[in-house]
């Protein structure tokens, strides 16, 4: 009688283990509809500490302009690395069940290096933003150059202005120094309007 009591009948456990099938097959659709989302923003929140940790901190001065990375720079490392990431969860973990599964998966790796190495581009020029650290006020500027000295210079002695195939600016000083500063830099615009005020006065001829 006891033995009987504690006896599951067959359709009541069949009907448990078709619940529990699917309760798992829901799950693994949750896993794989939120998973590459996740990896991506987890990859995203990453970059963004890395961001922080690898671009120099500038020193705020009172009354001077400076160049700091822009949000075009933030907006496309993070995007860049978040995609990265989400792909990169869909290639691992979740694959396809195409006939041409392996050309997908060997374009999906491409594309994860792709945007991997947009990312670490973009890190690298706002490396180059803070590194430079340069700043300007009235008709001074300053910066670093690429030995790493702490340089100041008239604005009235530059002497050329142009972009670069890569679209830098190149700005040339009569003394042959040169600084290299990117057009999507935060305060980029302040800083060609104020060197085109002073060319307007006579003082350079850089434009």
């Amino acid at each position: 009688m006891a033995a009987h009591l504690f006896t599951i009948p067959a359709s009541v456990g069949k009907g448990m283990a078709t619940r529990t099938w699917q309760c798992a097959e829901m799950a693994f659709d949750t896993l794989n509809f939120w998973g590459p989302i996740l990896s991506g923003a987890a990859a995203t929140v990453a970059a963004a500490g890395i961001g922080r940790l690898c671009v120099p901190r500038q020193k705020q001065r009172v009354g001077w302009g400076q160049l700091r990375p822009g949000p075009m720079h933030w907006t496309a490392l993070l995007l860049a690395t978040g995609l990265a990431g989400l792909m990169a969860y869909v290639g691992l973990f979740i694959g396809s069940a195409r006939a041409d599964a392996a050309d997908q998966m060997k374009v999906l790796w491409w594309m994860v290096g792709a945007f991997a190495v947009g990312a670490a581009i973009c890190l690298w020029q706002m490396w180059r933003i803070g590194r430079a650290e340069t700043m300007w006020r009235g008709g001074i500027m300053q910066f670093r150059s690429n030995g790493g000295a702490t340089v100041q210079r008239p604005i009235a002695s530059i002497t050329r202005l142009k972009r670069s195939m890569g679209g830098m600016f190149v700005v040339t000083f009569d003394d042959g120094t040169e600084l290299r500063f990117d057009p999507y830099a935060r305060g980029a615009d302040a800083l060609l309007q104020r060197i085109a005020d002073i060319a307007g006065e006579g003082g350079t001829a850089a434009l």
